[in-house]
């Protein structure tokens, strides 16, 4: 054989390999276990008395672009940050200025990222060492791409939080990047999301949903899918490093009220809550159990009056048809906000709710679709005027075996309340779907026009994405 053609045996069996060890694998979704069903109890979610931890909602972008980086200000022993993704860009290089500035006053910070997703990777990697040669700074990647080992580039880590010593925990949707907050001069499509901001009233030695967020940061950190890749510096990390302190130096003179802490008063402004309990998928690479969905089907169809279901992606499997199939049976007021065809910035996931918005209406439930300009990313749940559940996990197999998920559910009538008002403009920007497929008419709403461009795009990929759906 010519080494043309010894070439093209090498890459079949090359692509015959990653199908038999990269994909048919994941097409079997594992059940969680009888151990694990029996261990769920929705009442451990709900409390009759308020508990030492109280939240507040961080809604809008450039709120939460303030918040983080007040709260990083604030701190003084130590930060955990993770996230799946930091996309490079003015917000970005501000918010490890502010992880730069921390770590030279003497707060010990850990990072953790996605190793495939997170951004300081690949051309980025002089971020990476600026960052990760600093004494007081360890930047480590969970599950760094392997060529060689196509069963683990389905696991990522989807998390997203930042600890602030004993007493914040910033939790939500939002990864690091100006569609999320949106950045003065960023002219693209916003992506908006919703983050939780969590306050320990006791701090040291408290009973805090805080501490149980930092023991499984603890546990993702020590385990054998993380590695240290960035630590020793070079001249262009040098560089790079002062570089970022003088763009932050120069946001701080420029913005001299986000670092006054003199009116700092969390027990004030946020909302008390009987109990704020985390919840989380497995930590290991590989198919899961679908644990986080399991938890939160079980306190879904504990509802007695109403459930809204806010996710940007709906793309069913067996388990998620049969739970939205049980809550339309339910006497209840369900209903479902994700982003129409137009506003959906995602071809793969928008693809696949194209062809589930059918069975979708067929369950009963009430589906609304978001038409604005920009799209929402936020993925919140909330059961009847009591709770609030705020996080990472999307309607789809994705998050529900693949990814590290984790979510807070927050017994709060308040909290909730707050909530719901809220997200009520997003829904009066948003159109229902009628038993017949077509929207219904709304006073001063039109729909959001889908371009030919997007029609085709989905069309090529429906067959595929019908197929290998379980890995979207």
């Amino acid at each position: 054989m010519t080494m043309g053609k010894y070439i093209k045996v090498a890459v079949i069996l090359y692509l015959v390999y990653v199908l038999c060890t990269g994909v048919l694998p994941f097409m079997c979704c594992k059940s969680v276990s009888d151990t694990f069903a029996a261990s769920v109890t929705t009442s451990g979610f709900f409390s009759d008395t308020p508990c030492t931890d109280k939240v507040a909602l961080v809604e809008y972008p450039t709120d939460s672009f303030d918040a983080r980086i007040h709260i990083l200000d604030e701190a003084k022993e130590r930060i955990d940050v993770s996230y799946y993704a930091m996309h490079m860009g003015k917000s970005t290089d501000l918010f490890l200025g502010a992880l730069l500035d921390a770590a030279d006053r003497g707060v010990n910070v850990r990072i953790l990222l996605d190793g495939q997703f997170g951004g300081l990777t690949c051309s980025n990697r002089t971020y990476a060492t600026a960052i990760g040669a600093h004494p007081n700074i360890e930047l480590k990647l969970y599950n760094p791409p392997k060529v060689l080992k196509p069963w683990t580039w389905n696991g990522r880590l989807h998390d997203k939080y930042i600890i602030i010593d004993d007493r914040l925990l910033l939790m939500g949707g939002r990864n690091i990047g100006d569609k999320y907050f949106a950045t003065e001069g960023y002219d693209k499509p916003l992506s908006y999301d919703r983050d939780v901001l969590i306050y320990n009233t006791v701090q040291a030695g408290a009973n805090s949903v805080l501490f149980d967020v930092r023991n499984y940061m603890d546990s993702l950190w020590n385990s054998k899918d993380v590695c240290l890749p960035f630590s020793e510096d070079t001249k262009r990390s040098v560089e790079k490093r002062q570089e970022l302190r003088t763009k932050y130096d120069q946001f701080r003179d420029d913005n001299p009220s986000l670092f006054d802490h003199m009116d700092d008063d969390y027990e004030t402004w946020t909302y008390s809550a009987n109990c704020i309990t985390f919840f989380h998928n497995d930590t290991q690479i590989g198919p899961k159990e679908p644990k986080t969905g399991y938890v939160l089907g079980k306190l879904l169809l504990g509802a007695d009056e109403s459930v809204i279901l806010q996710s940007p992606y709906i793309i069913l499997d067996p388990t998620l048809k049969e739970l939205l199939n049980d809550l339309g049976k339910k006497q209840i007021d369900a209903a479902i906000l994700t982003n129409s065809i137009a506003s959906s910035p995602n071809p793969v996931a928008c693809t696949a709710y194209f062809g589930n918005r059918k069975t979708i209406l067929n369950t009963g439930i009430h589906l609304w679709e978001y038409q604005g300009e920009n799209s929402i990313h936020a993925k919140t749940y909330l059961i009847d005027d009591r709770m609030a559940i705020v996080g990472s996990f999307n309607m789809d197999p994705r998050s529900a075996y693949l990814d590290t998920e984790m979510m807070l559910a927050i017994d709060s009538v308040e909290f909730t309340r707050h909530l719901k008002q809220v997200q009520n403009q997003y829904l009066q920007q948003s159109l229902e779907i009628g038993s017949n497929g077509k929207y219904i008419e709304k006073e001063l709403l039109s729909e959001r026009p889908v371009s030919l461009f997007k029609w085709a795009i989905i069309y090529v990929l429906y067959l595929p994405v019908k197929l290998f759906k379980h890995l979207t």
